[in-house]
């Protein structure tokens, strides 16, 4: 017996909340550079994700300065690491910005929902935010597109990525500000060939279902929320994480990875595989 390698393996990066050249968030968060950190992580780690997928909140005041700021620190090692981007808009961001100076697509309010291949996985980018609110919905009209979309099954099945997670949250403020009639969204990927729903907005990592289809709620690369906060408080934490999840034939896992955190140990590969050659050796004959 063996277990396989994974078939495909992504990289969420979400809540990124970049901001102009010279700015900061509250607390001195410098979010251009825990993004740069984070991306260089992904690089050091020789990984080949096939998509880098951000999934929202990726400027601070969805400005254009801040989009391009954003695309010149994540393309150039998107193009290093062969993985494709995938956007998806949260409620901090401005979709017509988006489009003109992330993706180079002409400016337009409508909803930021748009597919990418990966080999044979579907990626489908849902955009959950209302203009100008907190909170998040989808309308009948992307839900009808969904599920048209979702008739026709992938190869390798379907990763949905959406800013507002379709869970509760234990952080009071995100659950205020939550997605709408998530029992639609639920009832559009019953049944279908959806493997995994992306999710941010809460600042918290956290992890569910949705019509028996796991949901991950990705940490953020700005503030984290913490959870343990008393009642209503707000405390922010700064633990900046992104997520590498692995698709398998037959299974996934998602891997919440801290960024900047203080290097306790560091043995070689070569000293490790060995070791771990012989822990497969006892199981795998």
């Amino acid at each position: 017996m063996t277990h396989p390698s994974p078939t495909c393996t992504l990289v969420q990066l979400t809540d990124l909340h970049i901001v102009e050249d010279g700015e900061e968030l509250p607390g001195g968060v410098d979010t251009a550079a825990v993004l740069a950190e984070a991306l260089d992580a992904v690089e050091a780690s020789a990984l080949r994700p096939a998509a880098l997928v951000l999934t929202g909140d990726l400027a601070e005041h969805g400005r254009p300065a801040q989009y391009r700021r954003l695309r010149a620190i994540v393309e150039p090692v998107a193009a290093r690491t062969g993985a494709q981007l995938v956007y998806v808009a949260g409620n901090h961001d401005d979709r017509a910005a988006l489009r003109e100076h992330l993706m180079d697509e002409p400016p337009s309010a409508d909803p930021l929902d748009h597919t990418v291949r990966v080999g044979d996985l579907r990626i489908i980018a849902l955009d959950s935010t209302v203009p100008g609110q907190g909170h998040g919905e989808l309308t009948p009209q992307q839900l009808e597109r969904l599920r048209g979309e979702l008739a026709e099954p992938a190869p390798s099945g379907t990763v949905l990525a959406v800013h507002h997670p379709p869970l509760p949250s234990a952080a009071p403020l995100a659950a205020s500000i939550p997605l709408l009639r998530r029992g639609d969204l639920a009832a559009a990927v019953a049944g279908t060939d959806v493997r995994l729903v992306l999710a941010g907005h809460t600042h918290v990592v956290s992890s569910g279902t949705l019509a028996g289809v796991p949901v991950w709620t990705g940490g953020p690369l700005a503030t984290t929320l913490d959870p343990f906060a008393p009642g209503a408080a707000l405390r922010g934490l700064a633990t900046p994480s992104v997520s590498r999840i692995d698709l398998f034939p037959d299974a996934l896992i998602t891997t919440s990875v801290p960024i900047g955190a203080r290097r306790m140990s560091d043995v070689p590969a070569a000293t490790m595989e060995p070791a771990i050659t012989a822990f497969r050796a006892v199981w795998s004959n």
